[in-house]
């Protein structure tokens, strides 16, 4: 009978191994008690009160944040009022006999009142909506405004939405330089890091195509925080008290960035004209072959644009897809909704009045969901879409869904993912090797295409090929401003 002995170093490198790992996992178990502890009493109104101070807002905000709650409570006594009284002696009788103005003071919502001062912009309440306002939440005194680092808005033209921050310079010019290159002469308005964090050269790219381009760049003015090692934020800089004058906190809890862009689209669509067409889309991963709005129909006033991203997986087989719908979402809603096809939440068109009451929607959902998961939005997208709820707002008359593999736009994750074969040999989407483009199955050149990145090869060859010659024409257009 064979005998293993260990000797007294090997002994000894066994326990103190041993107690290393103990150690370990020990100070993780605390890390994440303090991390929550320190969640529970995070006083955000306080942060936002020293930040005010320091830009010398007036300090009379203070007094206002303690009474958010009770202005809160009581505009959901009267919104139970009226919801209890008879529509007909509400919007009619009541509007006739006080007017727009007095009637709306007399509900406490916010007027379409204009300021004296023009900088700010007010958007008005529609008594009508199935949705509130997102600022509505902050009293009747509240106003939007916030306020580009570059650019200027045309509000009748067609506009391009996207949430630019974290990316780097190469990939700014990816998305931008792609667009442009396709004759696109719209809008593109982005958010990016605020001014003081953007490397030099980031800022001078942004600036040159504000003034060549028509780009509009917003900071992105975010307080954030780690929560188990994730990053949730709130909006800083967006709601202002229209009698103190200084910037409101945001009244919601922290919230994922991906759910969090939607209130910036909201913001900017206040800005357009009924005749705008605007498309929402991811920046890091989407890239264009072709002017989408040659795709897109001119009359879309109140119509909204979806896209769907399997045509082999459905909600309820997909299991991220079946969690983000699942979450604040009733069982039985989710068996049924389930059995569609998921909805993309990175490609969205719509016309101004679709894509404003689409942003009044998304944020009303994550308030009713309190969704804490990365990736929450595309549950609240295929909810919206497939419950009608979006057809119940006086904004929306239509709801599109573009079949995944024979519309202008195409999301490649849940294709590259479930696909039984090959991306370069499915069906859905195709190469064309005479010019070096992508086609759908109908054998029509794809506008946009969404994930790319999720496919090595692909990625490589959209920075060989497009991504370099744009960055190699941005270097001497900065040459010769320099010179």
């Amino acid at each position: 009978m064979a005998t293993i002995r260990i000797s007294k170093n090997r002994r000894c490198y066994k326990i103190v191994s041993i107690q290393t790992m103990g150690m370990l996992a020990v100070c993780f178990t605390l890390f994440f008690f303090v991390q929550d502890i320190r969640d529970n009493l995070y006083d955000y109104n306080a942060e936002i009160l020293k930040s005010l101070q320091k830009e010398g807002y007036n300090t009379e905000i203070e007094s206002y944040i303690g009474k958010e709650k009770e202005v809160r409570e009581q505009n959901k006594i009267k919104e139970k009022k009226l919801k209890s009284t008879t529509a007909d002696i509400i919007i009619a009788p009541e509007e006739q006999k006080y007017g727009l103005k007095d009637y709306s003071k007399s509900i406490g919502m916010i007027t379409t009142e204009k300021p004296a001062d023009d900088k700010y912009f007010v958007h008005g309440i529609n008594f009508e909506h199935t949705w509130p306002s997102p600022i509505e939440m902050l009293g009747e005194n509240t106003i939007l405004k916030v306020k580009p680092i570059f650019g200027e808005h045309r509000p009748d033209k067609d506009a391009v939405f996207s949430f630019a921050v974290g990316l780097t310079l190469k990939e700014l010019i990816r998305f931008i330089g792609s667009l442009l290159s396709t004759g696109y002469d719209g809008d593109i308005s982005v958010a990016v890091e605020q001014k003081h964090k953007l490397p030099t050269e980031t800022l001078q790219y942004l600036e040159y195509h504000s003034k060549n381009s028509n780009l509009i760049v917003y900071p992105a003015e975010l307080v954030c925080k780690r929560v188990k090692m994730k990053k949730r934020c709130k909006v800083f800089k967006m709601f202002m008290h229209k009698e103190i004058g200084g910037y409101l906190p945001d009244p919601r809890p922290h919230r994922e960035l991906s759910q969090l862009r939607f209130e910036y689209y909201w913001a900017w669509s206040t800005l357009y004209s009924p005749k705008a067409r605007i498309l929402l889309l991811d920046s890091r991963d989407s890239i264009f072959q072709s002017n989408p709005f040659k795709k897109i129909l001119f009359n879309i006033e109140r119509k909204i644009m979806v896209f769907e991203e399997s045509n082999s997986k459905r909600i309820v087989d997909e299991p991220s897809n079946r969690l983000w719908l699942s979450e604040g979402h009733e069982r039985k809603s989710v068996q049924k909704l389930g059995k569609n096809y998921p909805i993309s939440a990175g490609t969205i068109v719509g016309g101004q009045a679709a894509i404003e009451t689409f942003g009044r929607a998304m944020v009303n959902q994550w308030d009713t969901t309190q969704c804490k998961l990365y990736g929450c939005d595309q549950g609240h997208v295929n909810f919206l879409i497939y419950s009608n709820a979006l057809l119940d707002s006086p904004g929306v008359g239509e709801v599109i869904i573009e079949k995944f593999g024979e519309s202008f736009v195409m999301s490649l994750n849940l294709e590259i993912k479930y696909s039984r074969r090959k991306l370069r040999k499915s069906k859905n989407f195709r190469h064309d090797d005479s010019n070096n483009t992508y086609l759908n199955k109908n054998g029509e050149t794809l506008s946009i295409i969404h994930q790319f990145d999720q496919d090595n090869r692909l990625k490589k060859n959209f920075d060989e090929e497009k991504a370099n010659n744009f960055v190699t024409n941005w270097e001497l257009i900065n040459t010769k401003i320099r010179r």
